[in-house]
């Protein structure tokens, strides 16, 4: 713990090479955050893997437009292992891809860590960020910004993070059957990274934390990889719905909803029951959440109207089932939407990563088997168990 606070002191006091800035840098005009705050860092054998949100708010009162980002990884004796930028030099230049990069006083916008992948080799201690704005209180000052170099900046804000490595505590089986296709998993692209905490309409409702992280949406495919048969806009057409639901570890059943109507089709659009506002707030449907009870939830979403087998308070065995996959709640086609979290509550938890025991995964007519290991979006797979 002493070296931990020695080495962070000296990142705070560790200047570096700063911008040639005709502003000295200005930490009052700018929060910025992380979410969550020390960050997890996933590894397998081709890289490591950051997931986290950065919430910037503009504290002053110019309008600021971000220019470029600088992701630095330091080692324990605070030298640069390698660094890593991202900004607005180009025809079309790196920093647009990250979505709105202009502030307006007193506003907040969320971006995603554009750096979200390292390579194997290298040993993460630290990391420091730099975020670099400029002025843009007028047209013309926007269209100058335009032609400033990279190096040329009005403010410049760093921040020092402390990522760190969790090993996840449960042994966990695929809670579903069949040849699985991961829909959507946790990658950079993912709608599932893609949740805005920061969104006033979100902080209304007290959501605080992104529980679906490291969430994945499961279907069931054909060995041609097709998700239905004939027509998609018919429920049932869907290879996975009505399929069981199995408790992916053992533990106690601590909510269970079952009367949520399933979703329809109504020609090409979802038509979704008329249910009194407060009967599905979250829009989680039909779901189980179940205490593994060492600090690790998992919640299951979508579930079939009246096929939840199990009630609050009940002990469950690993591969017990559950449920049935259903249609219900928020949720554009029938799948089954599964995602482990810090706490019991979807608002205010944090996801966690999740690896799955004893599955195979496809790489077309042949497997791999895995006995342990992470699944991300566009991953077949298939449980052995």
């Amino acid at each position: 713990m002493l070296k931990t606070i020695s080495l962070l002191c000296m990142l705070l006091v560790f200047t570096g090479t700063k911008r040639d800035t005709t502003n000295p840098i200005q930490a009052t005009e700018a929060t910025i955050n992380m979410l969550p705050a020390n960050p997890i860092i996933e590894h397998d054998q081709y890289g490591q893997y950051l997931n986290f949100d950065i919430s910037i708010k503009n504290t002053g009162t110019h309008t600021l437009e971000l220019a470029a980002i600088e992701m630095s990884v330091v080692d324990a004796s605070v030298k640069t292992v390698v660094k890593k930028t991202i900004n607005s030099n180009g025809q079309s230049p790196g920093i647009k891809t990250l979505g709105n990069t202009i502030i307006k006083p007193g506003a907040t916008i969320s971006i995603f860590n554009p750096f979200y992948t390292l390579t194997p080799d290298i040993k993460i201690t630290f990391l420091r960020y730099e975020f670099f704005f400029n002025y843009s209180d007028s047209p013309q000052q926007a269209e100058n910004n335009k032609h400033r170099i990279p190096m040329d900046v009005d403010v410049s804000i760093e921040k020092i993070v402390t990522p760190r490595l969790y090993i996840p505590k449960t042994n966990f089986t695929l809670p579903a059957k069949g040849k699985l296709l991961v829909w959507d998993g946790h990658d950079f692209y993912s709608h599932h990274r893609r949740f805005r905490v920061v969104l006033p309409e979100r902080l209304e409702k007290g959501t605080t934390a992104n529980s679906n992280r490291y969430a994945c949406d499961l279907v069931n495919i054909d060995e041609k990889g097709n998700m239905y048969q004939s027509d998609p806009f018919k429920k049932e057409n869907w290879y996975v719905f009505g399929k069981p639901v199995f408790a992916p570890a053992g533990g106690i059943i601590i909510e269970a909803q079952n009367d949520i109507p399933d979703n329809e089709f109504n020609r090409k659009a979802v038509k979704s029951p008329n249910i009194p506002a407060d009967a599905d707030p979250l829009g989680m449907g039909n779901h189980v959440i179940i205490d593994h009870g060492n600090g690790e939830y998992s919640v299951l979403l979508h579930l079939e109207k009246g096929s939840v087998t199990v009630r609050n308070g009940e002990q469950v065995r690993p591969g017990q089932k559950i449920g049935n996959i259903g249609f219900s709640g928020d949720a554009i086609f029938p799948h089954l939407h599964y995602a482990v979290m810090d706490g019991p509550k979807e608002q205010v938890s944090e996801g966690l990563p999740c690896y799955f025991n004893d599955f195979k995964l496809y790489r077309g007519s042949v497997y791999i088997a895995v006995k342990k290991g992470r699944t991300d979006s566009g991953d077949i797979i298939e449980s052995e168990k």
